[in-house]
């Protein structure tokens, strides 16, 4: 009995290294730690240069009627137990905020690399898929300090299918009382 559902920081994980992958980064070389990020700087300002480039990932779950459809099944184990299994579907947004020169065309190849096969195959290993719908990347230069700063921002959605299981005792007695009023 196990369930198939990956935390939300075993998917920004996910899309952390895939994000690396799809911009032909290493994920395990060091200089390559900080470029896509899943969290923000704690200070508030930006923590690396105007001339750097740097990606942040936020996934958020949304609500969607694919989401409220949910299949409640029950198969027998043994003569005293049955596993319940409830499956239904996740609706993920993974937002990235690009900046820096190459913000734009980062952003790009993130976008269509999310529709080739090998990201289909890690997708697919993860319980998720995409939902092909992708608008284009949105440039908006943002003013911090004085200074223009290149950003370019865009966001996927994603279905990930789970499932959740319980073993679950049959009924074997009832007791029963008749009020007559």
């Amino acid at each position: 009995m196990a369930d198939i559902v990956l935390p939300i920081k075993q998917i920004e994980d996910f899309f952390q290294h895939s994000t690396l992958r799809l911009l032909n980064l290493d994920p395990a070389a060091p200089q390559n730690q900080k470029r896509v990020r899943i969290n923000w700087p704690a200070k508030g300002a930006p923590a690396w240069k105007r001339e750097e480039d740097v990606a942040f990932l936020m996934v958020e779950y949304l609500d969607d009627l694919y989401t409220r459809q949910i299949n409640v099944v029950y198969n027998e184990i043994d003569p005293d137990n049955a596993r319940r299994s409830v499956s239904y579907t996740r609706v993920l947004r993974v937002n990235w905020i690009c900046y820096g020169p190459s913000s734009f065309d980062d952003a790009d190849v993130i976008r269509i690399g999310l529709l080739s096969p090998w990201m289909t195959e890690q997708l697919a290993g993860a319980n998720m898929a995409l939902i092909t719908d992708l608008g284009m990347p949105t440039r908006s230069p943002e003013l911090f300090g004085g200074q223009w700063w290149e950003r370019t921002s865009f966001y996927a959605r994603f279905n990930e299918q789970v499932t959740r299981q319980a073993d679950v005792p049959y009924l074997q007695s009832a007791d029963v009382n008749i009020i007559k009023g």
